[in-house]
């Protein structure tokens, strides 16, 4: 009875699998609206399997940056964080990167107002940084210490970061 469900599973597999790995089929997610005469229409996302030479060729970016982590009470840039920015720059090289989205971050040390602008402070310095670089940045924002990433005082030095990502 095994045997016969790993069968089945494999065929289909297989079966599905096989346009794809030939390159001859797509398929992507895109929205889809429902027209209804009698009620609201309704948006919904829907899978969509198109002849490969028909579809839209889509880029994916898979370029991810590692936080930018900052002294305490500081919106500086290190040589040597800005070395680390430019090398994970230069391994996105490849794609057109869309515009990022760059979030400051504070510990809870300090004032809420003062982490706040600590935060926007240190979001703007890798923003201007990365637009000196040639990278389009979206937005630029402080979050303060609303965020952090951990509670441990020994580790505090984790919550004074910026984020970059990319812009949904």
């Amino acid at each position: 009875m095994n045997s016969k469900k790993q069968i089945i599973i494999q065929s289909l597999v297989i079966t599905l699998l096989a346009p794809a790995i030939s390159g001859s089929m797509e398929i992507h997610q895109e929205p889809y609206t429902f027209r209804m005469a009698m009620a609201l229409d309704v948006t919904t996302d829907t899978f969509v399997i198109n002849e490969k030479s028909q579809a839209k060729a889509k880029t994916v970016v898979t370029c991810r940056f590692a936080p930018v982590y900052f002294d305490l009470g500081s919106a500086s840039l290190l040589p040597v964080v800005e070395k680390k920015i430019v090398s994970e720059l230069e391994s996105c090289s490849d794609m057109h990167m869309p515009p990022l989205l760059i979030t400051g971050h504070a510990c809870q040390r300090g004032r809420e107002k003062s982490n706040q602008i600590l935060s926007l402070q240190r979001a703007k310095t890798v923003a201007r940084f990365l637009r000196n670089q040639g990278i389009a940045v979206a937005t630029v924002k402080g979050e303060g210490a609303g965020q952090p990433v951990t509670q441990d005082v020994r580790e505090l030095w984790k919550n004074r970061r910026v984020e970059i990502s990319i812009q949904p």
